[in-house]
């Protein structure tokens, strides 16, 4: 799924279909509307271009991962056979940093579009140094990120969008 052009586009930020188990919503980052720097990725087997489902090299997420700027990517997991998704947003901030949100669900009893998704909570991840094999037009990694941790508050779409926008 490609989020829409634009950078921000945030009706609710509050998950209201979140599980009633006592797990705390958390402000959907994959509804704020951030635009993608690459198509998204989904891995099966392998990794493709989710839009195309064609092969893809990662050639766009190493580029990313070496200019150290800001950015997006969305990576969608997609095991076999077919009882659990998961996808991955990583806002890369320009500074070493990293915003990142996973959601996941499990479909074991009805078609993986009809059960809400369970959101993660927001973690901020440094950005590790891309491989000395990676170099300019010849880097086909997704970028790597260290220590982890989640953040005690939840980013508005608002925030993201002041973060993710271009400096003058």
């Amino acid at each position: 799924m490609l989020l829409p052009l634009g950078l921000v586009a945030c009706d609710g930020e509050i998950n209201e279909d979140a599980p009633p188990n006592g797990v705390p919503a958390h402000v959907d980052l994959f509804a704020c509307g951030v635009q993608l720097t690459c198509p998204a990725y989904c891995i099966h087997l392998s990794i493709a271009d989710c839009s195309s489902g064609g092969p893809e090299t990662l050639g766009c997420a190493g580029e990313l991962w070496l200019e150290g700027g800001s950015g997006a990517l969305e990576v969608h997991d997609r095991p076999g056979p077919g009882n659990w998704m998961g996808d991955k947003l990583t806002l890369f901030l320009g500074d070493g940093k990293a915003l990142v949100q996973n959601r996941t669900r499990s479909c074991l009893d009805a078609p993986c579009e009809t059960i809400p998704w369970e959101l993660g909570a927001h973690e901020l991840c440094d950005v590790a140094t891309p491989p000395a094999t990676c170099q300019p037009d010849n880097c086909s990694e997704l970028p790597v990120l260290e220590n982890c941790a989640p953040l005690e508050s939840d980013w508005s779409c608002g925030e993201v969008a002041t973060a993710m926008s271009p400096m003058p």
